[in-house]
């Protein structure tokens, strides 16, 4: 049996942290299909490729915040999504646990955070 690689949509607005999150993801064994930095490119991308699982900003540039487009993109069907956050305001944390989200890893996050989140979040016929 081939054991598939697993697809994964990072939804981060700081370019950097973009960045580090791909490198640990590809030094997990995770492929990246896309790196958006928006809460409305996030809903579109998944309108036309359906990743594993979504690593997303709570906290996003733009009319939309990484909460709600979790909630939306939750009603086109089981997704696990993944919230990173360095908020503390517990009104946000409070409102993305009634999404349901999967998980949530608090920033600043070590490689081990984001693996142990991952293999939470996604069914595990799906990991590896």
């Amino acid at each position: 049996m081939i054991n598939e690689i697993l697809e994964i949509l990072i939804v981060e607005d700081n370019i950097i942290l973009q960045q580090v999150i791909e490198f640990c993801l590809i030094s997990l064994g995770y492929a990246v299909c896309g790196k958006v930095a928006s809460a409305e490119d996030a809903i579109d991308f998944i309108k036309t490729k359906r990743p594993d699982a979504i690593l997303m900003d709570m906290t996003l540039d733009g009319h939309t915040n990484g909460i709600d487009a979790a909630i939306i993109m939750k009603k086109s069907g089981p997704i696990p999504i993944i919230f990173l956050t360095s908020s503390t305001r517990e009104e946000d944390l409070e409102r993305a646990k009634k999404i349901p989200a999967d998980v949530f890893i608090s920033k600043p996050f070590r490689e081990s955070d984001i693996h142990a989140a991952l293999k939470s979040a996604i069914p595990s016929t799906a990991t590896r």
